[in-house]
């Protein structure tokens, strides 16, 4: 199927002028009114190309020797749609949110705000329905760009994840084994175009669970909440709790083994202490790299974690950790945790020496009579805390 100058303009995102001159140095295969969907491709990508600094004619040059090679875009791992037949501007009307909005939404994701006039993408459409469900919800401006914010930062995420993987797992390998770089844009390319729908269902359904999870949990609270203003709350209350764990020595390992070392030791620590952390009916809150924030709603859950995370370390083949825990009240929002608990949780954890669990005399006296037993470590000045804390060690259980 033939794709016109017209919609090779459009989709390619280029202007008229781009293609004139892509067709002097010899860049495309079709001509006047009748060129392929490679052309489509290899437009866009020059001209993301030529944005990133690259020379187009080098490309070109290096193509026509033989060094480099497009033929990845005769069959590309995404496609370019071509845009709908109205704009930002029209956009944002038809669903009666600000221009600037959908502009603010573009740049708080990581893009360039479009221009008003600008024809849309097709799925640049949901992103207006979103902002509008979530408007009429009682939101404001800036929420709605936080929200964005957060999806695309962790989506970002997983896109890095799956091309990390590839370049450490499969192309280094390739490369090694003689394949030149043409060789591995083919290869990249057939990765891409295989792994797009599994992924995309894969994280759709992991959406769908983590989802139904979260909000499982909000309406146990709201109940709890209910049965507790009629008095008919029976279930002893728990006390939510922090815990950090990080890996003594890490910065050290790093230096002394490599990058590839500490990334290899710093994913076993982290399907160490999730698989712990769930256990015990525990979440992880943030990763750190070396370490992370857990939240357990209870005290006593948060040390039985701690003390199996603390003993299976050295048989998974890991540093010893030093963890710290709080007890107290904490703020969620954004996905993440805040307040005083959160703080002094990471403080006490920057005093645990290798193997130790310690936690605070505040903590010790709302967890007494539990499973585990504590012994008076030491009194520390900890950053941020008025006064003195007396933090006790973890010795076991009870």
């Amino acid at each position: 199927m033939s794709v016109s100058r017209e919609q090779l303009v459009r989709r390619a995102g280029v202007d008229d002028d781009y293609v004139h001159r892509l067709h002097e140095l010899g860049a495309l295969l079709g001509h006047d009114d009748a060129y392929e969907e490679r052309d489509v491709h290899v437009a866009a990508l020059l001209h993301m190309w030529e944005r990133a600094g690259l020379s187009v004619p080098a490309i070109l040059a290096a193509v026509d020797a033989g060094t480099l090679s497009l033929d990845f875009l005769d069959s590309p791992a995404w496609a370019l749609p071509e845009p709908l037949p109205i704009t930002y501007r029209e956009l944002a009307e038809e669903h009666g949110i600000p221009p600037h909005l959908l502009q603010g939404i573009q740049e708080a994701m990581g893009f360039a705000a479009p221009d008003p006039d600008d024809p849309v993408p097709p799925d640049d459409t949901v992103l207006a329905e979103l902002a509008r469900i979530v408007l009429d919800l009682g939101a404001s401006d800036e929420s709605v760009r936080r929200l964005f914010r957060l999806y695309a930062d962790n989506v970002r995420r997983l896109a890095l994840a799956e091309a990390d993987l590839y370049m450490e797992e499969l192309e280094k390998r390739w490369a090694g084994s003689g394949a030149d770089e043409s060789e591995l844009m083919l290869r990249g390319a057939e990765v891409g175009r295989r792994m797009a729908g599994p992924v995309e269902r894969t994280i759709r359904a992991l959406y769908e669970r983590q989802r139904q999870h979260i909000w499982t949990e909000y309406g146990v609270r709201r109940a709890e909440m209910a049965l507790e203003r009629a008095g008919l709350l029976e279930r002893a209350e728990s006390t939510p709790a922090i815990c950090f764990v990080d890996m003594t020595g890490f910065t050290r390992l790093t230096e002394e083994q490599g990058d590839e070392e500490a990334a290899r030791l710093a994913t076993s620590l982290a399907a160490l202490v999730n698989e712990v952390s769930r256990t015990y009916g525990g979440r992880a809150i943030r990763w750190l790299g070396d370490g992370g924030l857990f939240y357990f709603e209870d005290a006593s859950a948060a040390f039985a974690a701690a003390l199996e995370m603390s003993e299976r370390a050295p048989s998974a083949g890991l540093p010893p950790t030093h963890i710290g825990v709080q007890a107290g009240p904490v703020v969620f929002r954004d996905g993440d945790v805040y307040g005083r608990t959160v703080n002094v949780a990471s403080r006490i954890a920057d005093q645990a020496t290798a193997g130790e669990i310690l936690t605070s005399h505040e903590t010790v006296e709302r967890v007494s009579g539990g499973e585990v037993s504590f012994e008076q470590a030491r009194s520390v000045e900890l950053q941020g805390v008025e006064r003195p804390v007396t933090l006790y060690r973890v010795v076991g259980r009870a």
